[in-house]
């Protein structure tokens, strides 16, 4: 099973978009399932789950992963493709304005483009170092740990022997402010 799974056309997008297919990829808890089992685990029509499954099956985001033979019927068994689906936002990309913030959001796009890319050719790995925290920070200590990442990254390609094993890596700092949640009353 993959990490990720990119859905870059509209007719996958489509097929995910429906709340009992979502259900259904939600229902499977690391085991393979038929459509009877999901049938009844769903409490819906064995017809209705069996057409939604189909209906993930021909777009690519279950697959068809073992078919015993049951009182002389088929019973096919399923499982999603990975373990995370996301859409690529360039399928519904569109901006009502163009301004400054566009140039520093198309980088930021390249980094989540090449992150997917990675997960999907499933490079991402245990040596790869993936930090997270969430800390408050004036903006003069963030600008100093902006500088001291950049000069530690100097000093290390610096300080390296020529005979030393190297791959390439694109290594990302990015600060975001955390906003306060809106809520949106209708």
């Amino acid at each position: 099973m993959r990490e990720v799974l990119v859905l870059r056309d509209l007719e996958c997008i489509k097929a995910i978009a429906h709340p009992k297919r979502i259900d259904i990829l939600k229902a499977f808890n690391n085991l393979p399932l038929s459509a009877k089992q999901l049938s009844q685990m769903l409490d819906e029509p064995h017809a209705k789950i069996n057409y939604h499954i189909k209906t993930l099956y021909n777009v690519g985001i279950l697959e068809l992963v073992e078919e015993k033979i049951k009182s002389g019927i088929v019973e096919k068994y399923y499982y999603p493709k990975a373990k995370n689906i996301v859409i690529d936002k360039n399928v519904i990309n569109f901006s009502l304005r163009e301004d400054d913030d566009e140039a520093f959001l198309s980088k930021f796009d390249d980094i989540i483009e090449l992150f997917y890319q990675a997960a999907e050719e499933q490079v991402l790995e245990e040596k790869n170092i993936v930090d997270y925290h969430n800390i408050s920070l004036t903006q003069n200590e963030l600008i100093e740990l902006n500088n001291t990442i950049k000069y530690k990254i100097e000093e290390i390609i610096h300080k390296r022997k020529s005979e030393d094993e190297e791959s390439q890596y694109d290594i990302v700092m990015v600060s975001i402010p955390v906003q306060k949640k809106e809520t949106c009353n209708l």
